[in-house]
């Protein structure tokens, strides 16, 4: 095995564990702002881990959905959520943690299925940029109606 080979395989552990602690964190986050970026995190590290074990279609995906689609979307829930935070004190985190091995052993079970499928047909270069501009757009949005505060313009009269 060549030194290339053992640092990349080295530096794809060490995304997973980072995307692993940002999961963890942002299943324990109190307010959803922070899950938010929780969750963004988690899929910036799982990109890089793809692209470490030189999967970068899958990093190209993990990335698009993990770290730009998915916090867009919490954004959104975010403006039409109440105000409010989770309680301080709550049990430890191991339900959601359940939750998320056993879905990766249903992913890892259902893995070599995926050999047999036929290849995806590829997405045309022209349509690129109009989905990262409605990303882009998405994302401005939300923050932009999230304001200066955690509610923006929804907030009500300031006390």
């Amino acid at each position: 095995m060549s030194l290339a080979m053992l640092v990349t395989g080295g530096l794809a552990v060490l995304a997973m564990l980072a995307a692993i602690a940002a999961a963890l964190t942002a299943l324990s986050a109190r307010s959803l702002f922070a899950t938010c970026m929780g969750l963004a995190a988690t899929g910036a590290c799982g990109a890089v881990a793809l692209v470490a074990m030189r999967a970068g279609d899958g990093a190209l995906a993990i990335a698009l959905f993990g770290a730009a689609l998915a916090p867009v979307l919490l954004m959104g829930a975010l403006l039409l959520s109440t105000r409010a935070a989770k309680a301080l004190k709550h049990g430890p985190i191991w339900f959601g943690a359940a939750a998320a091995v056993i879905a990766a052993g249903c992913v890892i079970a259902a893995a070599p299925e995926l050999a047999l499928a036929p290849p995806a047909a590829p997405l045309h270069g022209a349509s690129a940029p109009w989905l990262a501009g409605a990303v882009f757009v998405a994302a401005l949005a939300a923050v932009a109606l999230l304001g200066f505060g955690e509610r923006g313009p929804f907030s009500g009269p300031r006390r």
